[in-house]
């Protein structure tokens, strides 16, 4: 427990009805004491409603509650204060705090004092990060499910089984003159299996996670003239780029953020490909080339009512192609794959079919399931890595028999990794560049 009381505004700056202001340590009832024109019997959980003023001057009328710790959000006294939203008012609250000895809060130490007084996991608390800053529906239930500590309840599972495997190892070691067998047969390492393979299940979220915070980098190529510029203002729902009859309007390529079915992407729209001896042109087609190369998902659209080629389309290795057969209210030619979606970026028919296969192109391989809530984001998946390794590398010592202490050894090491998820061995470095992430206040 800190003994420092932090005063923060935790309402976006800025006019608005109210704005809160959070205090938090063993002072904040007495730093708001000193505010009262009329003192309050403080009870925790209940709001009261008083004035606040500060040598004489009226500061604002306010709505004040109190919760004792250790149950409150932070685990320490916290107060807050709901005033009007002028942004003079609350500056001038949060300065007369300040002068009554209260230290600004810092980004995110509202959240890390939560943490490190264990009312947050470190999981949990990456989790309210993410709902701070989710984009769409799905990246919202995503950082919930973290939130609410399912990530967490699902490795405090595998670390239990771990921890009784290693027991078992450990007893056969120790007391080996006691005639203890050891139990590592079949079962055991159907077990270690087990657990290894709901690891994969949590690795198997990681890259659809990044899509979720990141966004994916989702790029619109093909020929000049073929419609690219329309689809990207009919996935946006809204004139985002010029359209125009002349072929090669786009030079510089566009990007903007879009939704398909709660999946945040970066959508570009770049310069058709075609021979030219225009400079600009040149520039834009070197662009689009590399920006390919960033991609996670390429849309490349082609003229449905026009016979098909591959020519010009050279995309790079590893990266999903969704073929997109655009004008097809002017028909189909017999040449077109059946894999292409047909689509009319003029009147919409067809957008339904395509966000489905866009959706579905960004989830292949991912999960097993597409209506995967929890997933995990880079941190975590480096970590769980490792525990997956060490693992792999328990099970191959078990098939070698290369001995109990080396199999004791490696599920040593994968349960340390599970406990810098969860946030138990973390260190500071690691910490204090998560909670610099949240916003001062929270």
């Amino acid at each position: 427990m800190t003994t420092e009381t932090i005063v923060a505004l935790s309402t976006p700056p800025g006019v608005a009805a109210l704005a809160v202001i959070r205090l938090s340590g063993p002072e904040s009832r007495a730093t708001v004491d000193r505010l009262l024109t009329v003192p309050v019997e403080w009870k925790p959980g209940r709001a009261v409603y008083r004035t606040l003023a500060r040598d004489g001057k009226i500061l604002d009328d306010a709505v004040l509650t109190f919760w004792r710790a250790p149950h409150s959000f932070t685990g320490e006294d916290t107060v807050e204060i709901s005033c009007h939203g002028n942004p003079h008012i609350a500056e001038a609250i949060v300065q007369a705090c300040l002068e009554l000895g209260a230290r600004a809060a810092r980004p995110g130490e509202f959240t890390q004092r939560a943490f490190l007084n264990d009312r947050l996991s470190l999981t949990q608390a990456e989790g309210l990060l993410d709902l701070l800053y989710a984009p769409t529906e799905r990246a919202l239930a995503s950082a919930r499910a973290m939130k609410e500590g399912k990530l967490g309840a699902a490795l405090e599972a595998v670390r239990a089984e771990l921890v009784d495997l290693l027991s078992h190892l450990e007893a056969s070691l120790d007391f080996a003159e006691e005639g203890i067998e050891p139990r590592v047969g079949p079962e055991f390492a159907a077990r270690l299996e087990k657990a290894r393979g709901r690891l994969e299940q949590l690795l198997r979220t990681a890259p659809l996670g990044r899509i979720l915070q990141e966004g994916a980098l989702t790029v619109i190529v093909g020929e000049p003239n073929v419609g690219k510029s329309s689809l990207l203002n009919a996935l946006l729902r809204e004139d985002r780029a010029i359209v125009a009859p002349t072929p090669g309007t786009t030079r510089d390529w566009i990007e903007a953020p879009c939704s398909v079915r709660g999946l945040p992407l970066r959508l570009a729209d770049t310069a058709g490909q075609r021979d030219s001896t225009d400079p600009v042109e040149i520039e834009g087609h070197r662009r689009a080339r590399a920006l390919l190369s960033k991609a996670q998902l390429l849309l490349r659209v082609v003229e449905a009512h026009l016979p098909y080629s591959t020519a010009r389309f050279d995309p790079p290795e590893n990266v999903p192609v969704v073929l997109i057969a655009n004008k097809s209210d002017l028909g189909r030619h017999e040449s077109l794959p059946d894999d292409a979606v047909l689509l009319s970026a003029l009147t919409g028919a067809g957008l339904d079919d395509l966000e489905a296969r866009i959706e579905s192109a960004l989830l292949a391989g991912t999960t097993d399931e597409t209506e995967t809530v929890l997933t995990i984001n880079a941190r975590q998946n480096a970590t769980l890595q490792r525990a997956a390794q060490a693992l792999d590398r328990a099970l191959e010592a078990l098939r070698e028999s290369r001995g109990l202490e080396v199999v004791s050894l490696e599920l040593r090491e994968a349960l340390h990794d599970l406990a810098e998820v969860i946030g138990e061995t973390t260190n500071e470095d690691i910490l204090t560049r998560l909670f610099q992430n949240f916003c001062i206040g929270k």
